[in-house]
């Protein structure tokens, strides 16, 4: 029979301390956790909720502050029954707004972030491949057309083509992100991935020819001639190299 081990107190240490407000946000972020709250609860009023929880008004506020600035919690004032913050659901807004602030103590550089996004639109383009749909792959062709024909907002219908390639997708966390790197795109003012000066009708054949690969549910060729069009592959030389790649 092994014999039991007896610890010591030396072999211990002491449990980091929290400030109050951080055990408030630990609280709600353990309720998340573990389904007791959901998207679209109603936190108690401050007052009562303070009470509840035996901590200060202020630790509260704090709190709810921390939680409002990542996107978790809307916060709500006056009384009555629609008093109380509400647990909401903007994690584009929260996540955009932690990964900026890294940006701005260089944490990381526009790079990583353009080289994470790309990555993103390669996996939602394998995963399109597998489960688009004939509705799907309609929408994609009738995008690539607009774009063909666009005068003016071709980059906007570029964007709505990757937003639906996320739908496709169906994976929450990175639509999340890819949206959020994409508003720190916006917000700062930085140039878009692809090549924006090349031609609206080259780059509509680009884009057609990733939904041809997708229709034909090779997710291979797909991410291989999206990563090419976001990192700017001229058109229509670069659609000459792609094409052979295929």
């Amino acid at each position: 029979m092994a014999r039991a081990v007896v610890s010591t107190a030396a072999q211990w240490e002491p449990l980091p301390r929290m400030r109050t407000h951080e055990q408030v946000v630990a609280e709600i972020e353990n309720r998340l956790r573990t389904g007791r709250l959901r998207a679209g609860d109603r936190l108690p009023p401050e007052r009562q909720f303070a009470e509840a929880l035996g901590v200060s008004r202020g630790a509260v506020r704090e709190a709810l502050r921390i939680l409002e600035a990542v996107g978790v919690v809307e916060a709500g004032t006056g009384s009555g029954p629609s008093a109380g913050s509400v647990i909401v659901n903007d994690s584009v807004a929260g996540m955009a707004m932690v990964l900026r602030l890294h940006l701005q103590v260089a944490s990381y550089s526009r790079e990583d972030l353009r080289e994470h996004r790309q990555s993103i639109a390669q996996v939602a383009a394998h995963r399109a491949a597998v489960s688009a749909s004939v509705e799907d792959i309609a929408a994609l062709r009738s995008l690539t057309a607009r774009m063909r024909d666009a005068v003016d907002g071709a980059g906007d219908l570029e964007a709505e083509f990757h937003d639906q390639l996320m739908d496709i997708a169906d994976n929450a966390l990175a639509t999340m992100l890819w949206t959020a790197l994409r508003e720190i795109e916006n917000r700062d003012g930085t140039a878009p991935m692809g090549a924006p000066d090349d031609p609206p009708a080259g780059r509509a054949q680009a884009y057609a020819l990733i939904v041809d690969a997708i229709a034909a549910g090779d997710g291979d060729r797909a991410a291989t001639l999206l990563s090419a069009v976001l990192r700017g592959a001229p058109c229509p030389v670069g659609l000459s190299a792609l094409k052979r790649a295929g």
